[in-house]
């Protein structure tokens, strides 16, 4: 299945959709390679260029394009408008009139639901006015009435010839489409109570339906809290009723509406209210695009890799919020030293470890410990514990790589690597160092999973390094991981590495300076976090003396 096939909506959901009869003569946007290209910058948590609630630029009209031109210029035949909503016209459109179009607006005139529904899901605002003062939800009633009016105007002069039948049935599925994307706006709690001046009148989403002789729609919008007025400018709503049987209708809807809004539906399009669906922390699907930004989907990139991602509507920026999982620290990392893991058996069985962790909220850091983290390893770096390349390259990019083994994305690391290794050559190419490029390189240089960059024989004993000892190392079958400069120390090291062989807790071989500042950090970090919590323990004592303990 080609990328762009691959909506961030329910497969059920979708193909029921596409089946309507009214998208029989309608493809989405959203299978364009276009569109996917702007689906891949919305889930790449990384991206900050495009967000869902970005005005459409250059938008220059849909499927009304021409009955706006027609309106523009105040002329218009029955004929014409008919024919114009095939899109063929060539008059220029003024700007102004698709000025400030959300992705909903855009739906609305493409007259696209599956645009409008998986916009919802990428976290597009439901209430966004365009540069008229439109809602999306008022926008999709407008355009309700105006295909409305063609059809009832065409049907008073008598049936259409032969030759017009299929604009009519082109007309009827529009919209039906844009009523689909109305309705789906009501149910996601859109305001139905905005106004918006029409005609030389101030109205509300109720007197547009009215105007429509929509009843289910006017029924709809009364369950979900429309009012008749619901500003002192709106013109009486029994304006656009024009027989009493439709005013008596009107009254006894009003009547018989419920006090209570209908409980939102989850913009996920489960089908299944907020409040049972993801206002809770639920599974990322696994046929979304990863938010890592590799462009693949999330059960062939992350996932393979044991990175678990979740997503929970997000009250106050009102989308449904993907976030990695990241396992809480409960120790040091798989590469720390002998010593360094005594230190921290030490301070889990004093029950340290635990005072430290409840700083530490699910899926992140909390930014105390993080800052915590961050002054370790300045301190470590001052300490001249790392190379000086290593150094370098550590306050250049304000980030400390360590060996991700297969609990990161690919793509972030390719990111992270291509960043640090740059810092790297910065800082040979700056001349301070008189050691040779290779040399400075193959101390401070790192890999596609932020280990050493150098491939090293890991047999006890062994140092030789692949492009300075021998030309090609010896790579485990069993985990890609693990290198070996030959036969003979592959068996030897199996004792030792087989424990570890493909385990989730396995990593690369790391960089000396990465274990050195990973100790350091380690074994200072919780006395550190207890000493900035204000633990009694540390009464009397500075940092100064915190460190030489």
């Amino acid at each position: 299945m080609p990328p762009e096939a691959r909506p961030h909506l329910p497969r059920k959901f979708l193909d029921k959709l596409i089946a309507d009869p009214c998208m029989k003569d309608k493809k989405s946007f959203i299978f364009s390679k276009e569109f996917h290209t702007t689906r891949l910058k919305l889930a790449d948590h990384n991206q900050t260029a495009v967000n869902a609630e970005s005005h459409i630029a250059g938008f220059s009209g849909g499927f009304f394009k021409t009955t706006d031109e027609d309106r523009h210029a105040a002329s218009a035949s029955t004929s014409k408008q008919l024919s114009s909503n095939r899109c063929t016209a060539t008059a220029a459109v003024p700007k102004e009139l698709y000025e400030d179009y959300s992705f909903l607006h855009m739906a609305v005139d493409d007259t696209d639901p599956p645009l409008a529904c998986e916009m919802i899901r990428h976290g597009t605002l439901i209430d966004t006015e365009n540069a008229k003062g439109q809602t999306p939800l008022m926008q999709a009633l407008e355009r309700i009435w105006d295909l409305h009016s063609v059809l009832k105007r065409s049907t008073v002069k008598g049936p259409l010839p032969p030759t017009m039948q299929g604009y009519k049935t082109q007309i009827e599925n529009a919209q039906n489409r844009v009523r689909y994307i109305a309705v789906i706006l009501i149910g996601q709690h859109a305001n139905v109570n905005a106004t918006v001046n029409w005609q030389g009148k101030v109205v509300s989403s109720l007197h547009l339906a009215c105007a429509t002789d929509d009843w289910d729609l006017v029924s709809l919008l009364l369950e979900h809290g429309a009012e008749s007025e619901p500003t002192p400018t709106c013109v009486d709503v029994d304006t656009f009723l024009v027989t009493a049987a439709s005013k008596r209708r009107l009254k006894g809807l009003k009547a018989n509406a419920k006090a209570t809004r209908p409980l939102r539906i989850c913009p996920c399009f489960s089908g299944e209210p907020m409040s049972e669906c993801h206002s809770k922390r639920l599974p990322y699907p696994d046929d979304f695009t990863c938010s890592c930004g590799s462009g693949k989907v999330y059960e062939k990139c992350c996932k393979a890799r044991n990175i678990r991602l979740t997503e929970i509507w997000d009250e106050e920026t009102k989308w449904i919020q993907p976030s990695r999982t990241v396992s809480l620290p409960n120790g040091p990392p798989s590469f720390a030293s002998p010593e360094v893991h005594a230190v921290m058996e030490q301070f889990k069985q004093n029950g340290d470890m635990e005072k430290v962790m409840k700083m530490v909220p699910e899926a992140m850091f909390n930014p105390e410990v993080r800052e915590v983290f961050d002054e370790c390893l300045e301190l470590g770096c001052q300490e001249n514990i790392a190379d000086p390349a290593f150094t370098f390259a550590y306050f250049e990019t304000k980030y400390f790589p360590s060996p991700q083994g297969r609990s990161s994305s690919k793509h972030w690391c390719r990111q992270k690597q291509k960043e640090w290794n740059a810092a790297v050559d910065k800082y040979i190419e700056s001349g301070v160092d008189s050691r040779p490029r290779s040399e400075i390189e193959e101390a401070a240089k790192i890999g596609i999973s932020l280990g050493a960059m150098y491939r090293a024989c890991e047999a006890d004993g062994c140092d030789k390094v692949e492009g300075r000892d021998i030309e090609k190392m010896l790579t485990c079958a069993r985990c890609k991981m693990t290198f070996y400069c030959g036969a003979a120390c592959q068996k030897a090291h199996w004792r030792t590495h087989k424990p570890v062989c493909g385990s989730v807790e396995q990593t690369e071989r790391p960089l000396p300076s990465q274990v050195a500042l990973g100790d350091f950090v380690c074994k200072f970090s919780p006395a550190l976090m207890m000493y900035r919590m204000g633990d009694p323990v540390f009464d009397g004592l500075k940092l100064d003396d915190l460190k030489s303990d």
